[in-house]
């Protein structure tokens, strides 16, 4: 009988080679038959390097994870892959190119969350997210076609510089699909399901959809600034799909009592943010959110094992009884800012990211917090403020000027508002209709019964 131990050892080393010659051999072959981004290189740079980063650590944490596993040597070819997918799509300034790493990064990763081709679950996961890929890519194929038809070339800086020379009915079909592609591949509402029913992937796949997969619509939308500009419709689609998905994931994430899957809802409601954000024109807090989002996610579903036995999350009441709290701060806060004529759409997502974690925070450690505790929480609050503050000052130098103004300052602190509302009414929920409930308990589920339900 063959040592699987020693078999599996074996192809456990094949791992960070595979995944480096994948990394490698894409962009070497892809990049040159379109040439570099042009304009957009600080764009293409964040988004490699992060790629880079949550990959490099993902297969250190591949190779203890999958030592048992006899096909860990093609899963570090299939991650390589992806990431050199990724790099080519950040890094291209070729319509077709983009295209093409586009449809294979997200096929790639299909074919990942499927992993363990002997779990029926896995399988059914994977086809699934193999199709919400396919719809969200005949939309940016047909967006791209259009594009690059109407502005008669296939350089992407070419293509961008023209856009606003386009017919509007060709700049508005265009922008909308390109807002269905970024819906897709970022899990947004009607697509979420894909998502959550991902969870049966290994969890270095879950980590490595954080390093430029699932937030990879948002690069999509930050890169075709020009075509989203040009086309209002377009950026009030991004917006109300955000918003959307900010409280639907909200409601997943209260439900499931798992962990993965409850990150999962967190993710849903955070891509949200990113994408609403990019609809009201904030470029440079999109991508600083992609970046932020991406680092503390892959960290979260890398350390989601260690989750277990660590406490039970704050009931519905407490975190009524925080947001209730916390909300009137940080909306009187908008006003003030509003009524001084300084209230801007980057803020949105600041006011927001403060809001949720002195909420969490609130709810997390009780109302009744000794003097010391409430001193460190507010540090907390005030250190995460000063680096949202930096990150947006650092990735404002990649992106450049951030769009026209969508929706003036009232409007904003009525989307911050409408946020918050329904957060606390999310909280509630549960208790109160237990439809409902079931219906977000019941998210990503895969249907009909997989073989051996039953059983």
């Amino acid at each position: 009988m063959p040592n699987t131990t020693r078999m599996s050892t074996a192809s456990t080393r094949w791992l960070p080679l595979g995944a480096g010659l994948g990394a490698i051999a894409v962009p070497t072959i892809a990049l040159p038959l379109g040439g570099l981004a042009d304009g957009a290189i600080g764009l293409g740079l964040a988004i490699g390097g992060l790629t880079l980063f949550v990959a490099s650590v993902v297969v250190g944490f591949s190779i203890r994870y999958l030592r048992a596993d006899t096909r860990a040597g093609a899963f570090g070819t299939l991650l390589g892959l992806i990431v050199g997918c990724v790099l080519t799509c950040a890094l291209t300034n070729n319509v077709i190119v983009l295209a093409l790493a586009w449809i294979c990064s997200g096929q790639l990763l299909a074919r990942m969350i499927g992993h363990d081709r002997d779990w029926s679950e896995a399988r059914a996961a994977a086809r699934r997210a193999a199709l919400a890929f396919a719809l969200g890519d005949g939309a940016m194929i047909a967006g791209l076609a259009l594009l690059a038809v109407w502005a008669g070339s296939i350089q992407l800086s070419i293509v961008l510089n023209r856009a606003n020379t386009l017919p509007y009915p060709i700049v508005a079909s265009t922008a909308l699909l390109l807002v269905i592609a970024a819906a897709a591949r970022c899990a947004l509402p009607p697509f979420s399901g894909w998502l959550a029913s991902s969870m049966t992937a290994p969890t270095p796949v879950s980590a490595l959809m954080h390093a430029g997969l699932v937030n990879a619509g948002g690069f999509l939308l930050i890169r075709f600034a020009p075509v989203l500009e040009a086309a209002p419709v377009a950026r009030f689609l991004a917006v109300a799909l955000g918003l959307t998905a900010v409280v639907f994931g909200l409601g997943v994430m209260l439900v499931r009592p798992d962990v993965k899957r409850a990150l999962a809802g967190s993710t849903i409601s955070q891509m949200g943010f990113m994408v609403m954000t990019c609809g009201l024109g904030a470029y440079a807090a999109a991508l600083w959110h992609l970046i932020a989002h991406g680092l503390f996610k892959a960290w979260m579903f890398l350390g989601s094992g260690s989750a277990i036995g660590l406490g039970k999350a704050p009931d519905d009441s407490a975190m009524v009884r925080s947001i209730s709290v916390m909300a009137p701060p940080v909306v009187g806060l908008a006003l003030a800012l509003a009524w001084a004529g300084q209230m801007s759409a980057a803020l949105v997502p600041l006011l927001l990211a403060l809001a949720t974690a002195a909420v969490t925070l609130r709810a997390s450690l009780g109302a009744a917090l000794p003097t010391l505790a409430r001193c460190a929480a507010i540090a907390l609050l005030i250190a995460m403020g000063a680096s949202e503050l930096a990150g947006l000052r650092l990735t404002t130098m990649a992106v450049g000027h951030d769009g026209p103004k969508l929706l003036g300052g009232w409007a904003l602190i009525g989307l911050l508002a409408a946020f918050l509302f329904g957060w606390a009414w999310q909280a509630r929920r549960p208790s109160m209709h237990p439809r409902l409930y079931v219906h977000l308990l019941n998210a990503g589920s895969l249907r009909p019964p997989l073989e051996g339900d039953a059983a």
